[in-house]
């Protein structure tokens, strides 16, 4: 083999090796509904229409719209197929409410397979301000709501929006659900902006 093959060959391979075993990346996209195939990805629930749109959109173009009815805890549970968080700082996501009234919703997060009770899975509500909404929820500030354990950001099972009982139907759209190195410490990422 000629010595310019044998250099290629050698870059190759360390380029390859360096991706398998680099650092991740800044970001990581859970979810962009851009395609019919997010759908496939998302537990359907009763009392809860989804469809993709292209209003409300805050990367690419579309967003997910649901529709929420009257029921107990409508909302979005999507399937996470990589547990592994660790190696990121930040849940972000963006929820756009076009209703003329704050709304609130619950985000719950699991790090054990079987369904934990409340008080041992990180359980909080958000307000949704009129318009765009970007939260931001700081990795280290996951504690189970009862027992104040930190979650193991290793084994992430679940991770659910949803309103409390809500009386009437009321409409969001989600789009860009990402983890992110960026942010810096939990004191500098807060709910509705980085």
């Amino acid at each position: 083999m000629n010595l310019y093959l044998r250099s290629l060959l050698v870059l190759v391979v360390i380029m390859g090796l360096a991706a398998c075993h680099g650092k991740p990346s800044s970001e990581r996209m859970l979810f962009d509904f851009e395609s019919q195939g997010e759908l496939d990805r998302i537990h359907w629930k009763c009392h809860t229409l989804m469809s993709l749109s292209e209003e409300h959109v805050s990367r690419g173009s579309k967003s997910l719209k649901l529709e929420l009815y009257p029921s107990g805890y409508p909302g979005l549970a999507p399937m996470i197929s990589d547990n592994d968080w660790q190696m990121y700082k930040a849940l972000c996501f963006d929820v756009y409410n076009p209703e003329q009234t704050e709304l609130r919703i619950t985000v719950r997060i699991d790090d054990q397979k079987d369904y934990p009770e409340y008080k041992d899975r990180y359980n909080k509500s958000f307000g949704l301000k009129i318009g765009m909404n970007r939260l931001g929820i700081p990795l280290d500030t996951l504690v189970t709501s009862g027992t104040k354990r930190q979650l193991d950001l290793k084994h992430i099972y679940r991770f659910l929006f949803f309103m409390v009982d809500p009386k009437e139907k009321h409409t969001i759209y989600v789009d860009n659900v990402r983890l992110t190195q960026l942010g810096g410490k939990s004191s500098k990422l807060v709910a509705h902006g980085l």
